[in-house]
């Protein structure tokens, strides 16, 4: 049985000696605990074991492992602007065999280094086993979901301006597919990479929670009145009934 507690206090020794540096690091602290609590209602929604429902907690717990790193030499959470987190954490996990700080038990090593590498990746390969995919997948759910909650308490921001959202960009939202960020060309752009989130979502739980906390539609509605553009205002309506039917035909299906 995993030790959640122990592998809890070992986040906390870890990480309080970047908080000592750098208050910034406090985002992603607060950000790590909600996530893992996150895994754990999404794995109790699947009647996992209360060992698996642990391991979905580890995994949450370690999924941005990197970023006191990333931020501690970068000096930026940006990926773009430094290193891809998720790769730099499975790196520091498996260096050392550091893991084993956090997790007694190495038959779930691949699952929790997979869990914390592809967490932010556009989609996950098709090489990982199925467990390791299940908990991929929980991961990328939770994380989802609670940047989506910083969004709406506008510890987000970006200012789009007189921006419109670029046709391929739109098109994508209206075919369900996620947002590459290599088809951002404006900051309109930008909050549709938040939109394509809606597309990876894997369970229903994470659907339900959506529906219950009409995330997208505060972004959507928060964006709307910080336009200045009209055509925009009108784009951003369009995304809030695609995504209100979609919602809607989603929980449909779980009915």
């Amino acid at each position: 049985m995993i030790d959640i507690k122990n592998s809890i206090e070992k986040f906390k020794e870890y990480t309080d000696k970047y908080l000592l540096k750098n208050k910034k690091h406090k985002l992603k602290v607060d950000h790590t605990y909600r996530v893992m609590e996150l895994c754990e209602k999404i794995a109790k929604s699947l009647n996992l074991s209360e060992e698996e429902v642990s391991l979905a907690k580890v995994c949450g717990l370690l999924h941005d492992i990197a970023r006191f790193e990333q931020l501690d030499i970068f000096e930026t959470f940006a990926d773009s602007k430094s290193i891809d987190h998720g790769d730099l954490g499975y790196y520091i996990l498996k260096k050392d065999n550091f893991i084993d700080m956090f997790n007694d038990n190495k038959k779930f090593n691949s699952i929790i280094l997979n869990s914390v590498k592809y967490h932010n990746k556009l989609s996950i390969p098709n090489n990982l086993s199925k467990e390791e995919a299940l908990y991929t997948k929980i991961v990328r759910d939770a994380d989802k979901l609670d940047i989506l909650y910083l969004i709406t308490t506008d510890d987000i921001k970006i200012d789009i301006q007189d921006d419109l959202i670029s046709d391929n960009v739109l098109n994508s939202i209206l075919n369900n597919k996620t947002i590459n960020k290599t088809e951002v060309k404006t900051n309109a752009d930008r909050i549709c990479v938040w939109f394509g989130f809606l597309f990876d979502i894997n369970f229903d739980y994470s659907i339900r929670y959506l529906k219950e906390t009409k995330y997208f539609n505060i972004i959507i509605r928060n964006y709307i009145l910080k336009s200045s553009n009209e055509n925009t205002k009108k784009q951003l309506e369009i995304i809030q009934k695609h995504f209100d039917n979609y919602i809607l035909k989603k929980e449909g299906k779980l009915c």
